[in-house]
């Protein structure tokens, strides 16, 4: 799979004798990311890089949301072109106007870490084409764990104060003010399921459960677990699978060497605190 756009300018368009029934205008862009540490987040339900990567890309293009006539949002997980509807108020279960030209990861592939190439190129044959009646797109390209991301409008005018493609990025590389909660290597105590994923093995059985939590103490520091037992497991298996394990109380304790390096490890359990 492969996709290629090529930029000019308006003057060399002309001497090449594209029509200007062709031509789509690259109006701005913004892009930034959050810590690549995962567990340096503010929370796991929002991405502050999605919604400032937006709100910048239409701030410096000169738009509104409610102009934009097609969106592709980048489907690598499905959490991501859910925040960007909520974010501009669009419903996406059943949203107005389309969000992507191409169907995503699901759909159409990770196309080599180029997809938003691809959708670059199909938003700019919609736009070209008459039948269709769109003027402006947008696309959000992004990529890692919901770490980084770009936004790019593209429009069949130009931009409205004359002026050429912002030469800067409105946006810093990495955001640095975000509020992150205090992190403690070894907890002990009553906590909260803040998120989690599950490993199963190539059988398909559970092999380890992953808990990201909060202590129910004054300070509500966070930390990073696995399942202390089989119980625990089976436990977090049935509520992922029957109810919801985020926000559901345990209790966490540091295990002496128990990861098999001489190290210490945080332990998550449902049953009773014995190791308190």
């Amino acid at each position: 799979m492969a996709a290629a756009c090529l930029l000019t300018s308006t003057d060399l368009a002309r001497k090449l004798g594209i029509p200007e029934d062709k031509w789509i205008y690259v109006l701005g862009g913004a892009g930034t990311e959050e810590s690549k540490k995962f567990w340096e987040r503010p929370n796991y339900y929002s991405s502050a890089a999605i919604y400032r990567s937006i709100d910048e890309g239409l701030r410096v293009s000169g738009l509104k949301a409610s102009e934009i006539d097609v969106f592709d949002f980048y489907s690598c997980f499905p959490i991501v072109p859910k925040l960007a509807c909520h974010h501009i108020g669009l419903d996406p279960r059943r949203p107005a106007k389309p969000i992507t030209v191409l169907g995503g990861l699901t759909s159409f592939g990770g196309a080599g870490n180029n997809y938003s190439m691809h959708a670059i190129t199909e938003i700019v044959r919609q736009l070209r084409n008459p039948s269709i009646k769109k003027n402006n797109g947008l696309v959000l390209a992004n990529g890692g764990v919901l770490t980084y991301q770009h936004v790019v409008c593209l429009s069949k005018h130009p931009r409205r104060d004359g002026k050429s493609y912002p030469a800067h990025n409105p946006l810093p590389e990495t955001l640095s003010d975000l509020p992150i909660p205090q992190i403690v290597e070894n907890a002990e105590g009553e906590a909260t399921i803040e998120t989690y994923t599950i490993e199963y093995n190539r059988t398909g059985t559970p092999e380890t459960g992953y808990i990201i939590g909060r202590l129910k103490n004054d300070s509500n520091t966070r930390f990073i677990a696995v399942t202390a037992d089989n119980k625990s497991l089976e436990r977090l298996v049935e509520l992922a699978v029957s109810d919801q394990p985020i926000g559901k109380t345990g209790y966490v304790y540091v295990e002496e060497g128990g990861d098999g390096k001489g190290r210490k490890r945080n332990l998550f359990s449902f049953g009773v605190k014995t190791r308190l």
